[in-house]
């Protein structure tokens, strides 16, 4: 019998609004993936990106597979892969850190029996850049990371389980890359001071669960100005949702375009604010979604 790995990885919200790089959160929208060795590398993709990702080598998952691989010793044979991936591509909800996570989960898996998350942390931030994304989808929850000398650390933050994220997603997506570079690299201290504030107050309704602290989200001056102004989309789907009684606080999810709205309690607005969306002439999906607490899951079987 061959032995067979599957893994599967939460979607996240990084920044959450004044978190800029350091609050990432993990939502209940999860790729999985079934792996075994074969002659060459087949990766098959159901659902988003099933059009536009590469089915060989190239795969950003057999790239992650292969790093690991090569810095612990182990044979890069190549796999054949199955994916199921609910996770929009180019839409700031951490679709290259659960596909990067997934390559390097699987390696883990088939190498070494079991899944090491520190390590796995460690390599995918090294990997994907946003150890923001990264920390949620390998821990799982709510994580603020640290960057210091001796590297990055992830530590859980507290989230209250009333606590539900409304994503607004438009049809088309924003290149990441591009979106850090309207950011400006400084920032004035009294800027940086009010998004500290307003990162406290946020912290704090996550906690808590209270739309007091949560209504925060949307007063970050470090980065949300500057990519709102150039997606006209999510800007207008960012005052669609701030004028909603039933959103507590709207954020950015990562650099965009999607935008994600925190609801509390047991009310749904999601038919709501799907009609808003659609009076207002806007290309979206909308969807409810609980945030995710298990974060990557991994298992060995016969097949």
């Amino acid at each position: 019998m061959t032995d067979l790995a599957r893994v599967s990885v939460p979607a996240t919200c990084a920044n959450l609004g004044p978190g800029y790089d350091v609050l990432g959160l993990a939502l209940g929208l999860r790729l999985s993936a079934t792996a075994q060795l074969a002659p060459e590398w087949k990766i098959t993709t159901l659902g988003a990106g099933a059009q536009q990702l590469p089915t060989t080598g190239d795969n950003l998952m057999a790239r992650a597979y292969g790093r690991v691989c090569r810095r612990r010793g182990w044979s890069m044979g190549p796999l054949e892969v199955k994916v199921d991936n609910p996770i929009p591509i180019g839409r700031g909800l951490g679709s290259s850190a659960a596909a990067i996570i997934t390559g390097m989960a699987l390696a883990q898996l088939l190498h070494q029996g079991r899944l090491d998350r520190d390590e796995l942390f460690r390599e995918a931030a090294a990997m994907e850049g946003h150890p923001d994304n990264v920390a949620p989808a390998v821990y799982g929850g709510l994580q603020r990371v640290t960057t210091q000398a001796s590297g990055v650390s992830a530590s859980a933050q507290e989230l209250a389980g009333n606590v539900k994220v409304l994503l607004v997603i438009p049809h088309a997506g924003k290149s990441t890359a591009r979106m850090r570079e309207v950011v400006p690299e400084e920032i004035a201290p009294l800027v940086q001071a009010a998004n500290d504030e307003s990162l406290r107050h946020v912290l704090e309704g996550l906690a808590k669960g209270d739309p007091k602290g949560l209504r925060y989200s949307a007063e970050d001056r470090r980065h949300q100005p500057y990519r709102l102004a150039v997606q006209p989309e999510s800007a207008a789907i960012f005052e669609l949702l701030q004028q909603n009684e039933h959103v507590a606080g709207v954020f950015l999810s990562g650099a965009g375009t999607a935008i994600g709205g925190w609801v509390v309690g047991k009310i749904d607005p999601t038919e709501q604010v799907r009609q808003a969306v659609e009076a207002r002439l806007l290309s979206a999906s909308v969807r409810l979604v609980n945030p995710d607490r298990l974060g990557v899951q991994g298992e060995i079987f016969d097949g």
